[in-house]
């Protein structure tokens, strides 16, 4: 034990693991400056992006504008430290806004420390290898969850879209529309125009995607990049143009962003909020529930999917990734409470943009911490349904369309997990939607597990009637009685001229102590009848976890010939023999 302590610590203290871990040390060594021009562009691209959705992100999470920015300033500078692939971008998303929209509502700063939480348990993730968690979670219950978590979203954003200024009791789904419908006397002629302006600007850049305009082509291609920043400050030039009197704007504004970055503060363990209500720990831990969970699960499952989509074809480091997350969010949790996650959309905008390294992230934290710095003032006067336009926009191709139908199309049973993870998360939480959804899909794999495929046919080898029967899958404890009960009932439907039973467990791979036992069962049923009972071509592990079992049982019924002819005729000749008192060293024998 001493001396595998000794070798796990000289690898782990080894320069190459080190390098591993820290992947900055590996592409600062190999820089080259023509890299540089390439990176700043693509970090000043991606920071013009972010601005708005940062905002946008900041407001839809309850805790004001400047904390989206914040979380984005960090998460990039985490993320140009320890992240290992060029393309991915750190940042404030809406799901991740959208998750702590609730608790920040009633802890407010206090969720601060949901994020510094979700941080441990990211990196314990990936220090364990426990990314294998995310496998637990089918392509449609991720499917179902952002479905639900983008029309959640989307219809959060109705209000401030249409000028509306009453705020509903909550930000779900139901509650958004319920709070829209019922004061849509106060909707907004100006504001409304604005947005829904806005979205058709936006709507117009995507459809330019594949077009063809020759000299013209790069200009939108680089236009629909910026289309978020573009519609941003049309918006903001034109509420600034038509504001006569601050006080009474012609659209809602943005209002104040607080200049430069917050003091450093290390997340609180117990909170008072701004009704006098004292939070202990243990009060905090039960406000954020299985949140804590949700979002370490979630925001894994994005880092490891964008970081797959953007790697070119190699072979992603799962771990590494899983800690630069964590790693990422643990220096947020200092500043800001609004947790961090990879963006599929900026990512994108990265990569397009021609980035070389991961120094285009800390260019981007450079950018947004200068706009904090030097354009708060600007800031002041972006149209809330301005920054609405651009969430609604992101929503609407965030939903995966192709993959639903892919879902009818392969397996319409599928749509089960998918429709109970989409309408938990619609119309109960999405953190407690998705777990729904994993039970449900979790279900189904129990009762497929339970329920092996079995078959049975009556033939004649040497001169013996027999009952053959053959067993698709592996098999386990909740499939052990079902196996008993399905052979007895063949044997009662073939009476009495029955001989042997022989079970072919070709395709048993794996068999647990139920199932052996359960086996014992059977051949004293088949005994009290006056029928053998064989065991027929299981693998050899298999046959040993038999064998261990109660060696002088089955010792003479394990047979491994490839034909059963042959099978039966050694089993006839060696069920006449007195058995052996040794274990040997196959089953076949």
């Amino acid at each position: 034990l001493t001396e595998w302590i000794h070798r796990k610590a000289r690898h782990v203290c080894s320069l190459a693991m080190v390098k591993k871990r820290l992947p900055i040390l590996s592409w600062v060594a190999s820089y080259q400056l023509s890299y540089l021009l390439f990176d700043t562009i693509a970090g000043v691209t991606v920071a013009l992006t972010a601005i708005p959705q940062s905002i946008a992100y900041g407001i839809l999470s309850n805790m004001g504008p400047e904390y989206g920015l914040y979380s984005n300033v960090m998460g990039c500078i985490g993320y140009a430290l320890l992240g290992s692939i060029k393309d991915v971008t750190i940042a404030p998303t809406s799901l991740t806004a959208i998750l702590v929209q609730g608790i920040v509502s009633e802890l407010h700063y206090g969720t601060a420390l949901l994020t510094f939480l979700s941080a441990l348990i990211t990196i314990a993730f990936g220090v364990l290898n426990l990314g294998i968690l995310v496998r637990f979670i089918s392509i449609p219950v991720v499917m179902g969850f952002q479905t639900a978590a983008c029309l959640t979203i989307g219809s959060a954003q109705v209000r401030s879209l249409l000028g509306i200024s009453t705020k509903g009791n909550g930000s779900d789904f139901v509650s958004s529309w319920s709070n829209v419908l019922t004061h849509l006397n106060e909707v907004q002629l100006a504001d409304s125009l604005l947005g829904v302006g806005s979205i058709a600007f936006l709507l117009l850049f995507r459809l330019t995607k594949n077009a063809d305009f020759c000299s013209t082509r790069s200009f939108f291609k680089y236009a629909r990049l910026l289309s978020n920043a573009i519609v941003v400050v049309i918006g903001a030039t034109l509420a600034f143009l038509l504001t006569t009197d601050i006080d009474h704007p012609v659209f809602h504004l943005t209002g104040p962003v607080k200049a430069g970055l917050p003091a450093f503060q290390l997340p609180p363990f117990s909170y008072t909020n701004e009704n006098g209500t004292v939070y202990g720990f243990g009060d905090m831990i039960g406000v954020m529930r299985t949140t804590i969970i949700t979002i370490p699960l979630v925001t894994t499952l994005e880092i490891v999917s964008v970081g797959k989509a953007f790697s070119s074809g190699k072979l992603i480091d799962a771990t590494q990734e899983m800690i630069a997350l964590g790693v990422s969010n643990l220096l947020v949790c200092f500043c800001s409470p609004v947790p961090v996650a990879a963006s599929f959309t900026r990512s994108a905008i990265n990569s397009s943009s021609g980035v070389r390294t991961p120094l285009g992230c800390a260019i981007t934290a450079t950018v947004l911490m200068l706009s904090l710095a030097l354009l708060t003032d600007a800031l002041y006067y972006i149209p809330k349904a301005t920054l609405a336009s651009v969430v609604i926009t992101a929503m609407l191709f965030l939903v995966d369309y192709k993959e639903i139908g892919n879902i009818w199309r392969t397996k319409k049973l599928d749509m089960v997990p998918f429709l109970a993870t989409a309408l938990s998360c619609l119309f109960y939480e999405l953190d407690y939607g998705i777990l729904i959804g994993i039970a449900v899909h979790c279900a189904f794999l129990l009762y497929l597990v339970s329920s092996p495929r079995l078959t049975a046919e009556v033939c004649l080898a040497s001169d013996i009637c027999i009952l053959l029967v053959r067993i698709d899958q592996s098999l386990a404890f909740s499939s052990a009685e079902l196996l008993r009960d399905w052979i007895l009932e063949r044997v009662e439907e073939h009476g009495t001229h029955i001989d042997l039973v022989v079970i072919d467990g070709q395709n048993v791979h794996f068999l647990d102590m139920t199932v052996a036992k359960n086996i014992v069962s059977i051949e004293g049923d088949l005994r009290t009848r006056q029928i053998s009972l064989m065991l027929w071509r299981f693998e050899e592990e298999v046959a040993f976890t038999l064998l261990r079992m109660r060696k002088e049982l089955f010792f003479p019924l394990l047979r491994a010939d490839n034909e059963l002819e042959r099978a039966v005729s050694r089993w006839k000749h060696l069920h006449a023999q007195p058995q052996p008192s040794c274990l040997p060293t196959t089953p076949d024998s």
